[in-house]
């Protein structure tokens, strides 16, 4: 069974009338299909287009089981009204073939446009195996396609190419088969100056000795016709495997496109002119590195944007090496100018969130506003293995990189993981996430949700609670002999009280985590409180919740 639930909520808290605020959640309760939502952004008349991918769900448990990933998957979009409403949702099906590339969403002259890719679906386990038809495909298609107001296609531009498709079947064939398979992804798309501007990938079989693998920059108009498009022979650096989403922008060369490198796993960068032709390449110096070479851990770049000052902005995490390994959130600042950089290019500001568990930052973890500030996002998985509650990070920057507030949002017993997040009009935010329940793994949902800006300022708390956004998180929860408390705040004041209302640990915070040793406490619920210091009024809380050793 499929429901969606749709909350609109207008909240009036004693003289203060808040802004409109409302979640769009797609519940997947069937093992055989599910949708999850990636991508969001607000359209001129202030309606919602979503972007998602429609697959076959095989429920597994966490962390994951490589043999049950899901292989096969179709575009889907779903358009939700100003105040929550979701009004259409199309999923965009061929047959024998299945979506290789995330819908790239556009809105040109108040029509809605979607671009994507698809190649020849090689899931033996799916119904759109290739297997079933007399004609087997042997080529993928990029595709550019206009609707109307209810999401029907109807203009189809498409442009089809010869493609691999040679099965390996090998182990890694079995858990990734449309990966190791020949395919072509677009692995950036902007509009840029009334057209569309990106980079895709041509792929082999993993099988081949050596892959011909092509890169393919290219300029489309809203017709679908390819006004400018170069081909490069691809490096390690333009897998699939190395690329995410959004890697590439637009600087005072031309165009630059950011990739993981390999084998090394540090950045590099790849500069291109307004033509397209190919300039040079450029490796990123990381801070605490005496070379751009990470041989201990993995750096993985997941989404860049260009900044109002002509430097590059690049949230990305890095995983330390062994099992299970830490991550560290980074966002950098980057000179990436040819006129005045290194061979290394300089890293201008950049700062690092990581916790002792596996911390992720998503698939687009960075949007500015229109002064120049920045929301930044990231999920604090402190029970990633643990199977223990997790929160969406929100932080507003400035754009030095100062935090200006810190936001944690969920609900107790869920797993979340943000996957966008977009600025709307007046400055709110549109978050893209999943979530499903710690305790039953086949409860799993995806949502958008929509936040004013004046949601996320801290002299209104009461705003921000209403649309359940905290300035402090306890974990882990249930702990044992450590107690974390985590928060953006400065200069505040962490009292804990036992449910006797007897004051048994006071201090102030001054890091992102303090942690406080419970060691001598007995079990059972304690309650926490943060407050402020203020000349006027004393004491003022802040954040307040509890914690059960």
């Amino acid at each position: 069974m499929k429901r969606l639930l749709l909350l609109a909520l207008a909240l009036l808290f004693g003289n203060n009338v808040f802004s409109q605020e409302w979640e769009a959640v797609y519940y997947s309760d069937e093992i055989i299909n599910g949708c999850d939502y990636l991508e969001a952004m607000e359209l001129s008349n202030g309606y919602v287009l979503v972007s998602s991918l429609n697959y076959p769900l095989y429920v597994f448990d966490f962390p994951v089981d490589l043999s049950s990933v899901v292989h096969s998957t179709q575009p889907k979009l779903s358009l939700i009204s100003p105040d929550g409403e979701e009004l259409y949702s199309n999923v965009y099906f061929k047959y024998g073939l299945c979506e290789t590339t995330t819908p790239y969403l556009f809105e040109k002259n108040g029509e809605m446009y979607f671009l994507t890719s698809y190649s020849p679906d090689h899931d033996i386990d799916s119904e759109n195996y290739f297997k079933n038809y007399d004609n087997i495909p042997t080529e993928s298609i990029i595709g550019l396609y206009k609707l109307d107001e209810m999401l029907n296609v109807t203009e189809a531009y498409e442009h089809t190419y010869p493609i691999d498709t040679f099965e390996i079947r090998n182990e890694a064939w079995y858990h990734f088969r449309n990966v190791y398979c020949g395919y072509i992804h677009i692995y950036s798309a902007f509009e840029d100056d009334g057209y569309i501007t990106g980079v895709y990938s041509k792929m082999e079989s993993a099988s081949h000795e050596e892959r011909h693998d092509s890169v393919f920059l290219f300029k489309m108009d809203f017709n679908g016709n390819f006004l400018l498009r170069k081909g490069y022979k691809a490096g390690c650096g333009t897998s699939i495997m190395a690329c995410n989403r959004q890697q590439m922008v637009k600087n005072e060369n031309g165009y630059a496109i950011y990739y993981r490198g390999c084998p090394d796993y540090h950045g590099i960068v790849e500069y291109y002119d307004n033509d397209f032709n190919y300039i040079a390449t450029r490796d990123v110096l990381l801070p605490g590195d005496s070379s751009p070479l990470l041989t201990s851990g993995m750096l993985d770049i997941f989404s860049v944007m260009r900044s109002n000052h002509n430097t590059t902005y690049v949230c990305s995490d890095f995983e330390g090496p062994g099992v299970n390994p830490n991550d560290e959130i980074r966002l950098y600042e980057i000179d990436d100018d040819l006129n005045n950089s290194t061979e290394l290019l300089p890293v201008l500001n950049y700062i690092e969130r990581s916790t002792s568990e596996h911390d992720r930052t998503s698939m687009r973890s960075i949007d500015m506003t229109k002064d120049g500030g920045i929301y930044f996002t990231y999920t604090l998985n402190c029970g990633f293995w643990n199977n223990e509650d997790s929160w969406i990070v929100i932080e507003r920057l400035d754009s030095d990189f100062d935090t200006i507030a810190t936001f944690f949002y969920n609900e107790n017993d869920v797993y979340s993981e943000a996957t966008c997040i977009t600025t709307t009009k007046d400055d709110g935010l549109l978050l893209v996430s999943y979530s499903y329940d710690i305790n039953n793994h086949d409860k799993r949902w995806s949502k958008v949700s929509k936040f004013p800006a004046s949601a996320f300022g801290i002299d209104n708390i009461e705003e921000a609670h209403a649309h359940n956004l905290h300035l402090a998180v306890a974990y882990p929860n249930p702990g044992g002999e450590v107690m974390n408390i985590r928060t953006g705040l400065r200069n505040a004041v962490l009292s804990v009280y036992d449910l006797q209302g007897r004051k048994i640990h006071e201090e102030e915070i001054t890091d992102d985590v303090t942690s406080v040793d419970a060691s001598k406490w007995q079990s059972g619920t304690y309650v926490w409180k943060l407050g402020m210091r203020n000349e006027e009024l004393g004491m003022k809380e802040m954040e307040s919740g509890k914690w059960v050793k």
